[in-house]
């Protein structure tokens, strides 16, 4: 905002006008006034402009992106290559020819050669080093890379930096496509592939499609009306609290929505014992309108005798999920944990924070908290999370199976590196990335009908929670354009970091619907087992286990694990592990069994 401020501030009227005097990228402009001449700024040089940026960012935010570990780093796969050589207006003009002149494997083939600036496996991120994986042992990016994977990287950012405009690639796709008629349009995507100029126009269209989701709803929000999918649907169950919508472009790129609650009127980060910042992460399938009923709860356990003390709280659409975009990429773990990273440092500002994750959000929660720190990730508040976690007893880290690669000490350095002592990534055979978008496809067709019907099973013991807005969040964002990729691109995860790894050092409430129908009550009850076991090894880690609760505990029974964190969040010092809880009161009330 301070940055914003400062551009507001300088009068360009007379930029068009009077471009007189050019010197170190500065236009000036030089009036007569009274025999005397004044000569004034008008446009602050480029090297200007990048300190004003500097001195409006946070310490905190400047202090994490300097860091010298590797594991903070969030950068793109080919994020050099494409900047070099696809960014100005003419290079990208001369790759949108050439695209359609040879088509996208050839394209894909010549370009698309290793994500890494110096061509080796390992990577300067693990987001990267997961798509490098990808291509080791001679794969073609071809091969390997989604359906409209190339298409999104190449020209994505031209489009936002203004280097070419929307309707040049929609042309030319359609020109392309109809052997140069640009009237017509790109036909849908068939059941089985997608066509080189078909490809090109999904990544204009389905850019537009989110672009207008994002305007509706927040035309719909200064309407002071429902600006979610859920909220426009009749609602029933526990209360909610509905959030503010917002959107941030990832990367600079990609449309991400995103929902905040103010911190209550009393509330006071200085004061002792105040609960910092709050992230909430959503599982596989679900959104952030799905932490609309904790946040409820939590504002009642944080209001005492009328003094609402709330912290802030956000909740994260993850990329391919939601009202965020779902580009044409090959999603993997780590870009969604190199996501939540740059949430928390560019939006969040690098404040500290406590982040919560449901499934598969929790295990990507770890893996960010891990990256950011306990400076910044003070707390960790897991929800029947999702990743690998080995018995403690017998839990050995990580080991190398090859001499070559024996200098990797850990699961995270192992990442970095693109798990090369793991089985290389194989396409599918002959048929490659085209029966991945198949699958995906299969499993929204098999699944969409079926949405209704599942959640009032994961819901049983709190049915009229699984309320007409929680179904039609989840079919509204099946059903939007790219979720077919999302869905096929689980076939290329890179091996899990195991929770044992990752959790070191962290503040952890572990949060146990055992009653989960997602995995199988076995299997919920197994894993607080092992969490318990954990406990010996890491002092700092707590586990509350709800009896009569299912995959989603902080939506089922939302006001058990509001209160959970109430009593976790008073007990346990955020600045200091050795004093987190470990141990909470069991009482027939609550009917929760804690380890």
């Amino acid at each position: 905002p301070d940055y914003c401020q400062l551009l507001r501030s300088h009068d360009l009227t007379n930029f068009q006008k009077e471009k007189n005097a050019v010197k170190k990228d500065t236009v000036t402009t030089t009036t007569t006034n009274g025999g005397g001449s004044t000569t004034t700024t008008v446009v602050p040089s480029l090297q200007e402009f990048i300190e004003l940026s500097q001195s409006a960012t946070p310490t905190p935010v400047h202090e994490f992106r300097s860091s010298s570990r590797a594991d903070t780093k969030t950068a793109e796969p080919f994020e050099e290559m494409v900047t070099r050589q696809f960014t100005s207006s003419d290079a990208a003009k001369s790759a949108l020819e050439e695209y359609c002149s040879i088509g996208k494997d050839a394209f894909a083939n010549q370009y698309y050669i290793s994500p890494t600036t110096s061509g080796k496996r390992s990577s300067s991120s693990m987001y990267t080093a997961s798509i490098a994986r990808l291509m080791n042992d001679g794969n073609k990016a071809s091969d390997v890379l989604a359906l409209r994977e190339v298409p999104t990287r190449t020209f994505t950012s031209a489009i936002n930096i203004g280097s070419i405009n929307t309707r040049e690639i929609l042309n030319a796709a359609h020109k392309k496509q109809t052997n140069g008629n640009s009237l017509l349009p790109t036909p849908e995507p068939p059941l089985w592939g997608r066509s080189s100029e078909g490809s090109l126009a999904d990544v204009v269209e389905w850019r537009e499609w989110f672009r207008l989701l994002a305007n509706r709803s927040l035309r719909l929000q200064e309407e002071e009306k429902a600006g979610t999918s859920g909220g426009e649907k009749n609602q029933s169950g526990d209360p909610r609290e509905p959030g503010t919508v917002h959107y941030w472009r990832w990367k600079d790129q990609y449309l991400v929505r995103y929902l905040t609650w103010p911190a209550g009127i009393d509330y006071d980060d200085s004061a002792q014992n105040a609960s910092p910042a709050m992230l909430l992460v959503h599982g596989f399938a679900a959104s952030a309108e799905q932490w609309e009923r904790l946040v409820y709860r939590l504002r009642q356990e944080h209001t005492v005798d009328g003094k609402d003390c709330t912290p802030p709280i956000f909740a994260i659409d993850l990329l391919g999920f939601g009202h965020s975009e779902k580009p044409g990429l090959s999603y993997t773990q780590y870009l969604w944990e190199a996501q939540l990273v740059d949430f928390a440092v560019d939006v969040m500002e690098a404040q500290p924070m406590i982040m919560v994750g449901n499934s598969i959000g929790g295990g990507l929660s770890a893996g960010a908290a891990a990256s950011l720190g306990s400076k910044i990730c003070q707390g960790l508040v897991l929800c029947n999370t999702a990743g690998v976690l080995e018995d403690p007893d017998t839990y050995e880290g990580y080991t190398s199976t090859s001499d070559n690669n024996s200098n990797i000490r850990s699961f995270t350095e192992a990442a970095l590196a693109g798990n090369p002592n793991e089985a290389p990534y194989s396409p599918i055979p002959l048929v490659g990335n085209n029966a991945l978008d198949a699958f995906g496809t299969a499993i929204v067709k098999l699944i969409y009908p079926q949405i209704e019907q599942r959640l009032s099973i994961i819901y049983g013991h709190r049915m009229e929670n699984a309320d007409p807005a929680v179904v039609y969040a989840i079919q509204q964002s099946a059903m939007s354009p790219g979720s077919a990729n999302v869905i096929g691109s689980g076939q290329k995860l890179a091996a899990n970091r195991p929770l044992n790894e990752v959790l070191e050092g962290l503040n952890v409430l572990v949060v146990m619907g055992l009653d989960d129908r997602v995995s199988s009550p076995a299997v919920a009850q197994s894993r607080a087992v092992l969490f318990q076991k954990l406990q010996k090894y890491n002092e700092n880690i707590v586990v509350e286990a709800i009896p009569d609760s299912g995959h989603c505990p902080h939506d089922e029974t939302p006001e058990l694990v509001a209160n959970a964190m109430t009593r976790w969040l008073s007990t346990a010092t955020m600045n200091s592990a050795a004093d987190a809880l470990t141990t909470t009161t069991n009482t027939a009330e609550q009917e929760q069994v804690s380890y």
